[in-house]
């Protein structure tokens, strides 16, 4: 069976904490209405999504455990492990996500006034 590296889960909680930073110096200065330095290079949504989901995968691969063993018939073996900094970063993560696409929603769904 093929083994993918790992790293340790130390540093994956310390990458995914990094990549987190990104997005939420983003949805802080949103919601608090400010113009900080470095907002222009950061409203771009690919990067604030593509930081949520290497921060959700890195923190996956230290916690999810897959495997396939050969046996009649294939036993497929998913295991779970409680690591409270990895899954505290992938719950912070779907709550950035969750807070981005209610801003999203919010921003191009809202009532106009009409012009009658």
């Amino acid at each position: 069976m093929k083994t993918f590296p790992r790293l340790s889960d130390e540093v994956s909680a310390v990458v995914g904490l990094v990549l987190l930073a990104i997005p939420t110096y983003f949805v802080a200065m949103s919601a608090l209405r400010y113009d900080a330095p470095g907002l222009r290079f950061i409203r771009s949504p690919i990067l604030i999504l593509a930081t949520l989901a290497l921060a959700v995968s890195v923190n996956a691969v230290s916690v999810l455990s897959v495997n396939l063993e050969p046996a009649k018939p294939p036993v497929l073996r998913i295991a779970l492990s409680l690591r409270a900094w990895n899954l505290a970063e992938i719950v912070f993560a779907f709550l950035l996500l969750g807070a981005l696409s209610t801003y999203l929603f919010l921003e191009n769904f809202a009532p106009r006034a009409s012009a009658g």
